[in-house]
């Protein structure tokens, strides 16, 4: 009888509060992956803003919800195989059901200003009340998946307003958002080359900006392993989600940012992807759909000089363009993601007869085959699009560097995707070259002014040494990261250890420091690279928030 009081009492609420009930979460957390009503969910996302269209900025005035053109982008998103979309700020509820209806998830952002002071009384209760109106509704779209309550916040700022400032307005933004949407996963999304220090064990996942610009760590330890080794760092206790990363096509730039060709852009996104699988994520967000005409402050002109306008997959001809058209990388990334190799890792070193198969495919991909040499080692039937696991057998003579090539076909057996993985087998654990690191000062930046940097490399027969070595001092100054140096060492490369010393000057207003060195080595035809990384704090400043080992 109770039972059934209870039900005629939540089937006569009124309509008003029967909608604002929350959402039942159909997310769960467990083995470093989300799980999506039961099964496991590889975010296969893009960024994505409405109203940054030639002539918009979607952070001044008050935005229209573009509902048509947001139902246009929506659809061509999903149709190229993308499952989600991940914002910079919250959508209005119009926006949220336009995107509960198309199916797509959405890892939304929540515009919390990242330069203004976490610990001033009315700037937190600002942003409470902001967070409370979003959840007033976001709370009852199942669509979400992720609130993302921050974007790369700054060290110098941290430092300025304090760690425990910045967790204490964390932690009372992820309590509310916990406590309206229960289940959805919180966190911030971090720039992985000024966050390298920042504990993100304070959130539900780990979610970082990352950039192959071949600077500081990416320069010395490779894009790949410059993810991984953060996810390491975390302690790999949750799901790893890339919330940016990308190639700008501006007709200028430095380095990797900006200036890339078309191609560039293409190929450079591929091997992002691929470097990503490899670092363990399990959410990729590349950034991002369509150029951002405003972010060299004049809307309507797109600025040929300003990189940050040129990151999008999809173009405008002229200010009267509302639709755009897609570049090369969209099509080249809709083919990849139609059947993702998350084991085995490209360029990894497996010491057993056996190795972990996962895959992640469209429906439209039937089955896979794998050759060594040639050979077919392994051919089976995908039955499922998603999730897709098994193992491959490998009979390595020795230390072997292997190719597996993966071919994957339709329900008609025509070939719709190629990828090779290049991996160092053997069936007994063996040496490899070894590389250590060793920083003076070790603890504490406030103990000199200059710093020392000491390399030892231990290399190992049949192993060769393919470059110079690259030594990063990253400096936390902003976007600026600090000075690098290239040492030669080919003259030594007969010795059985190289050693090296590099000298840095440690700014006075530097509140933390990256120092890593790196160098690629080769076995056969597959390559790698060994290097080390230590973070050195000034002080105890960030005892309340940084990495504790």
């Amino acid at each position: 009888m109770r039972k059934k009081l209870a039900l005629l009492v939540i089937l006569s609420l009124p309509a008003t509060l029967w909608g604002s009930l929350p959402a039942k979460s159909p997310i769960e957390i467990k083995d470093n992956w989300y799980y999506l009503n039961g099964q496991r969910f590889f975010i296969k996302a893009i960024g994505y803003e409405i109203g940054a269209r030639p002539g918009q900025n979607p952070y001044t005035g008050v935005q229209a919800d573009d509902l048509n053109l947001m139902a246009f982008d929506l659809k061509v998103i999903k149709d190229a195989g993308y499952n989600t979309i991940r914002t910079w700020s919250q959508f209005t509820e119009p926006q949220l059901k336009l995107v509960q209806d198309s199916g797509l998830k959405l890892i939304m952002g929540i515009d919390v200003k990242p330069d203004r002071d976490y610990g001033e009384p009315q700037f937190v209760k600002d942003c409470e009340d902001s967070l409370r109106q979003v959840l007033s509704y976001s709370r009852k779209y199942d669509c979400i998946i992720t609130y993302l309550i921050l974007n790369e916040p700054q060290t110098d700022h941290l430092h300025q307003v304090s760690g425990k400032a910045f967790i204490h307005l964390m932690q009372t933004l992820m309590n509310m958002i916990h406590q309206e949407h229960p289940g959805i996963p919180v966190t911030i999304s971090a720039n992985a080359m000024i966050s390298d220090y920042l504990d993100e064990n304070l959130f539900d996942v780990y979610a970082y900006n990352g950039y192959d610009h071949t600077e500081a760590q990416t320069a010395t330890m490779g894009f790949k392993d410059y993810i991984r080794g953060l996810y390491e760092l975390d302690g790999r206790k949750k799901p790893l989600i890339i919330t940016e990363f990308g190639y700008s096509v501006s007709h200028r730039g430095y380095g990797r940012y900006g200036g890339n060709t078309l191609t560039q852009q293409r190929d450079g996104l591929l091997a992002n992807y691929r470097d990503l699988l490899d670092a363990g994520a399990v959410g990729l967000c590349p950034f991002y759909y369509a150029d951002g005409w405003w972010k060299g402050g004049d809307p309507a002109n797109h600025n040929p000089e300003q990189p940050e306008e040129w990151f999008g997959f999809w173009g405008y001809r002229d200010a009267q363009d509302k639709y755009g058209t897609p570049r090369p990388v969209w099509f080249a990334l809709r083919d990849y993601m139609k059947a993702l190799i998350i084991s085995p890792k490209n360029k990894a070193i497996y010491t057993n007869s056996t190795i972990p198969l996962e895959l992640y495919t469209d429906p439209d991909v039937k089955k896979v085959v794998v050759k060594v040499n040639d050979r077919a080692i392994y051919s089976q039937a995908i039955k499922h699009a998603g999730y897709f696991a098994g193992q491959l057998s490998l009979s390595p003579k020795g230390i072997e560097d292997l190719e597996l090539a993966f071919e994957f076909y339709n329900n008609s057996d025509r070939l719709i995707k190629t990828e090779s993985i290049q991996i160092l087998a053997a069936t007994n654990a063996f040496a490899l070259p070894k590389f250590f690191m060793a920083v003076t000062p070790a603890k504490d930046l406030n103990a000199a002014t200059q710093a020392s940097v000491k390399i030892d490399i231990q290399n190992q027969p049949g192993f060769k040494i393919l470059d110079d070595l690259r030594v990063s001092f990253n400096t936390h100054l902003g976007w600026e990261v600090g000075p690098q140096a290239t040492i030669p060492i080919k003259d030594q490369l007969d010795k059985p250890t190289i050693e090296t010393e590099t000298t840095f000057p440690i700014p006075d207003n530097c509140w933390i420091v990256n120092a890593s060195a790196g160098v690629p080595v080769q076995y056969g035809k597959f390559t790698f690279r060994i290097h080390d990384q230590k973070i050195i704090y000034r002080g105890d400043w960030a005892s309340e928030i940084g990495r504790k080992d």
